[in-house]
C-alpha cells in the first residue's frame, strides 16, 4: 500500500515519513529514489546535512508526481559558539530559494528553524512566515523548541508554527510538551525514534555510542515486546510514536529495510505494552548528545 492512501495529518503529511540525516549526496540519491518507490510520500531533508542536492535528484528519478509528495526541509539558522553566523531575514530568505535549487523543486510542503540556537530567531521566523506567503513554501514550523521558545513567537504577535519536530522516543517522551502542543494544534512530528536501539548510529563517527550505557535497561523490555509481538525493534518504536499521534520519520540505505519500515499500520501495540514503553523515560535526548548540545535548552537570550 503506498503512503498516499493511509491517513496524513492535519498539514497534509503523511505519518510515516523517510529521512536523510547522516546520508551522502549518493546515498541521498538512491535512499530517496527507493523509498519514493516502495511508497513513502514524506521526504524530510535540511540544510545541515548537506545532501539536498542528492534528495533532489532521488526525487525527481523515483518518478512519482510532485503533488504526490510531502517535502520537508530546514534553515540552519547559525550557532555562534560553533563559529556560524547567525542568518538574517535576507538571508533566510534566500537561503530557502538556494535549497530549492539543490531539490530541483518550486517549493517545499514543510520549512522548519532547524534549531532556536540564534539570537535572530524571531527575525529567522518573521522570514519563514514571508516565505509561506511568497509561496516557497507551504506550511512553516519549527525544530527542537520547547514550550517557552514557543510562546516567544506567540507572545510577539506572528504567526503560530505549524508544527514542531523534536526528538521523541520511550526515553525521551517530552509529554508536557506534547500536551501544549496538542492544546495549541501543534503537529509534532518524532525524529531519532530508534535511539534506544544498541544499533543506532552505530557506524563510527554517527555518535551513537554516547550516553550507551543509559539505554541498555530499556533495551530488554524494547526486545520483549517487539518479540511477543513478532515485529522488529525498528516498527514497534516507530509505531509507539504514531499512537502518541506523531509523524514519525525512518531512515535507511538497504532496501528491505526501506519497504518493512513502511509498514507500519498492520499492527498496534496494546495498551499494557504502550504504558511499559512510556516507563522507560528518562527525560534523556541523545540525537545532539555527540555535540555537547541538547538544542531545546542552548537558545541564546534575545537581545
Amino acid at each position: 500500500m503506498e503512503l498516499s492512501n493511509l491517513t496524513r495529518n492535519e498539514i497534509g503529511m503523511p505519518l510515516a515519513g523517510f529521512g536523510t540525516y547522516q546520508l551522502s549526496a549518493d546515498q541521498a540519491e538512491t535512499s530517496v529514489e527507493e523509498a519514493l518507490k516502495k511508497g513513502f510520500r514524506h521526504i524530510d531533508s535540511a540544510e545541515g546535512y548537506n545532501n539536498e542536492e542528492g534528495t533532489g535528484r532521488g526525487i525527481k528519478e523515483s518518478g512519482v508526481p510532485r503533488s504526490e509528495i510531502f517535502v520537508t526541509t530546514k534553515l540552519f539558522p547559525g550557532y555562534k559558539s560553533w563559529g556560524a553566523p547567525e542568518k538574517t531575514y535576507e538571508q533566510t530568505i534566500e537561503t530557502l530559494k538556494n535549497q530549492l535549487k539543490l531539490l530541483q523543486l518550486d517549493y517545499v510542503d514543510l520549512y522548519l528553524i532547524h534549531a532556536p540556537l540564534a539570537e535572530l530567531r524571531l527575525e529567522q521566523w518573521r522570514a519563514l512566515m514571508e516565505l509561506k506567503k511568497l509561496g516557497l513554501t507551504r506550511h512553516i514550523g519549527v525544530s527542537n523548541y520547547n514550550e517557552e521558545k514557543i510562546k516567544e513567537i506567540l507572545n510577539a504577535g506572528l504567526a503560530k508554527p505549524e508544527a514542531n519536530q523534536i526528538e521523541f522516543h520511550p526515553m525521551n517522551t517530552q509529554m508536557e510538551l506534547t500536551k501544549y502542543m496538542k492544546e495549541n494544534s501543534i503537529v509534532p512530528i518524532a525524529y531519532s525514534s530508534l535511539a534506544p536501539l544498541s544499533n543506532w548510529r552505530s557506524v563510527e563517527g554517527q555518535g551513537g555510542e554516547v550516553l550507551a550505557d543509559l539505554k541498555k535497561e530499556g533495551q530488554v523490555v524494547i526486545k520483549d515486546i517487539a518479540a511477543k509481538l513478532n515485529v522488529s525493534e525498528a516498527k514497534l518504536l516507530l509505531r509507539w510514536g504514531l499512537q502518541h499521534e506523531y509523524s514519525v520519520l525512518t531512515r535507511s540505505t538497504k532496501a528491505e529495510r526501506i519497504k518493512e519500515n513502511l509498514n507500519l499500520f498492520d499492527f498496534e501495540i496494546p495498551n499494557s505494552d504502550m504504558e511499559l514503553l512510556n516507563k522507560l523515560n528518562k527525560n534523556q535526548p541523545f540525537a545532539w548528545a555527540a555535540n555537547g548540545l541538547n538544542p531545546m535548552e542552548a537558545a541564546p537570550l534575545l537581545k
